[in-house]
C-alpha cells in the first residue's frame, strides 16, 4: 500500500473528527451525517462532492481511496481497528447484512470494501462519491447525480479534452462496467430498487448550484433527525 494513501486515509479521519467536534461544540451534532453520492461518469460529481466535503468540513471518501482500502487487507483492518470493539462489531454486522450471501461466497473485496465504508459510517462526517455506497449504508442521505448523455459528453470534451468519438467511447464503457460493478456487488434485483433522497439533474444547474442545493438538504436532514431523538440521547 502506498505511503500517500495511508496518509490521505489518517487525513479524512482527522477530518471528520474535527468535523464532529465541531458540532458539538455547537451544539448541533447531525446523528447521521453521512452522505452518499451516485453518479455517472461526466455529471460533475466528482466536482460537487469536493466542494461539498469542502464547505461541510467533513472527510471525502472516493473510489481510488476506497479501493486501495479494499484491495489491501491489512490497511482495511486498521481503518476498522480504529474503532472500539463494540463499534467493531456494529462494523462486521453491517458489513454481513449489506453482503449477504456474498460474503460466504468468498468475495474478499467486496467484504473489505462494506468493512471499508461501514466504518467510514460510523465515523461519520463523511461524504462517499461512488462503489454503492448508497446500498451499503440505506440510513445515509442518499444523492444521485446525473445528465444527459449529451451533457456529459460536452463536460468530457471540455475538462479531459477528448474528442466526440473518445468521450462517447469512454462513458459508454465507464456506463456498462459501473452497472456489472453493481450487479456483481448487490445483486441485480437490489439495483433496480435503488432510491434516492435527492437527484440532480445536472443539465440545468451547475456544480456551484448542486452544492448548496445538497448543503441545504444536509441541514433540513440534520434537524429531521435531531428532531426524532430521545431526549435522552440529545442531553
Amino acid at each position: 500500500m502506498p505511503k500517500y494513501i495511508e496518509e490521505l486515509v489518517s487525513q479524512q479521519i482527522r477530518r471528520s473528527e474535527l468535523a464532529r467536534k465541531r458540532e458539538i461544540d455547537a451544539g448541533l451534532p447531525c446523528p447521521t451525517p453521512v452522505v452518499t453520492i451516485s453518479r455517472t461518469m461526466g455529471s460533475g460529481a466528482r466536482i460537487i462532492a469536493r466542494k461539498l466535503a469542502q464547505d461541510l468540513g467533513w472527510s471525502l471518501w472516493d473510489r481510488e481511496l476506497l479501493d486501495a482500502i479494499a484491495q489491501d487487507a491489512e490497511v482495511s483492518q486498521r481503518v476498522v481497528e480504529a474503532f472500539d470493539e463494540k463499534a467493531v462489531s456494529e462494523i462486521e454486522l453491517l458489513a454481513r447484512s449489506a453482503l449477504g450471501d456474498y460474503e460466504s461466497a468468498g468475495f474478499l473485496y467486496a467484504k473489505h470494501l462494506a468493512k471499508a465504508v461501514a466504518a467510514v459510517a460510523k465515523l461519520g462526517n463523511a461524504v462517499i462519491l461512488g462503489r454503492g455506497a448508497n446500498f451499503l449504508l440505506p440510513d445515509a442521505l442518499s444523492i444521485r447525480i446525473d445528465a444527459s448523455f449529451e451533457h456529459r459528453v460536452q463536460n468530457m470534451m471540455t475538462y479531459e479534452n477528448l474528442t466526440r468519438q473518445q468521450a462517447e467511447a469512454k462513458l459508454k464503457a465507464s456506463d456498462k462496467e459501473r452497472q456489472e460493478f453493481l450487479v456483481r456487488m448487490f445483486g441485480k434485483e437490489r439495483v433496480e430498487r435503488a432510491h434516492y433522497d435527492l437527484s440532480i439533474w445536472m443539465d440545468r444547474f451547475s456544480t456551484d448550484d448542486a452544492v448548496e442545493i445538497i448543503k441545504t438538504t444536509v441541514r433540513v436532514w440534520c434537524a429531521r433527525q435531531r428532531s426524532r431523538q430521545p431526549a435522552a440521547e440529545k442531553a
